[in-house]
């Protein structure tokens, strides 16, 4: 005689059966449980607790005083195919093989992450005063670039409106002038004529001086002409020369300016990294 206990399903008491040789069969064991419990034989899955299934033909071994057994219901399979899928997903996990071993620990039990960032705040550190350096190099050649002196350009001033102006200008003052001193002329001759023979030398003296100053200052004026058109031109380029050197002004101011907020921010990033 030996002892069968069997554990149903949750919220149903276990079942005790008593065996001997004529009811420990797999179908006795199955027919009993469907009359103490109502679950038809077909939808019954007894197995052992190390999870053999139990067929109908199969006996339970009675040398063992107690059989602990489990009952569970039957579920309808799949279509298959999951075995083949299990054994791909295996074949890709196998194959995407971890690189990173930072969580691990080495022989003194620190986090190989933690020796690593070490290594690199030190390689930091030793690269530090290079780049410090490097930065000063490069500030050092951007302000002497800034206040070299450019070659000067040459300017042609070929403003020919202003020219023709200016020459239209200096004409008619010529004009004007030489007119004047013909109305003048007619003016004394008609008073000579008409005056007394005693003046006939004075008037002609006279005449011919006002003549002599006509003559010298057309002579004066054709000098001074291309004098003056030199000067208006050598006026014209010192303007032009002013203006750029009012642009190189602005343009060195604008890089100093520049070289400065570069400073600025490299002193606010230093208080940074040192806080």
């Amino acid at each position: 005689m030996a002892q069968l206990i069997i554990t149903l399903q949750s919220g149903l008491k276990p079942l005790c059966i008593q065996l001997n040789n004529s009811n420990n069969s797999g179908y006795d064991i199955s027919s009993y449980i469907e009359h103490k419990t109502g679950i038809c034989s077909i939808d019954q899955s007894i197995q052992t607790m190390d999870g053999k299934v139990i067929g109908v033909e199969d006996r339970i071994d009675l040398t063992h005083p107690i059989t602990f057994l489990q009952l569970s219901g039957r579920v309808l399979g799949g279509k298959g195919g999951f075995g083949s899928m299990l054994r791909a997903q295996g074949g890709r996990m196998n194959s995407q093989k971890t690189t990173n071993y930072e969580a691990c620990r080495d022989l003194q039990g620190r986090r190989i992450r933690t020796v690593n960032d070490a290594k690199k705040l030190q390689e930091e550190l030793d690269a530090l005063p290079e780049r410090e350096k490097e930065k000063k190099e490069n500030l050092k050649r951007k302000i002497e670039e800034a206040l070299k002196e450019r070659p000067q350009k040459k300017h042609l001033f070929d403003d020919n409106e202003f020219l023709k102006s200016t020459e239209d200008m200096v004409e008619n003052v010529k004009s004007a002038v030489t007119g004047a001193l013909k109305k003048q002329k007619i003016t004394h001759t008609v008073s000579a004529s008409s005056s007394t023979s005693i003046f006939d030398d004075e008037t002609s003296s006279e005449e011919e001086e006002e003549e002599e100053e006509v003559d010298a200052e057309k002579k004066r004026e054709e000098i001074e002409a291309p004098v003056k058109e030199e000067q208006m031109i050598i006026e014209q380029e010192e303007i032009t020369e002013a203006a750029v050197m009012e642009e190189k002004e602005k343009e060195v101011a604008e890089k100093k300016e520049e070289t400065a907020e570069v400073k600025k921010d490299r002193k606010g990033k230093g208080r940074r990294k040192r806080a």
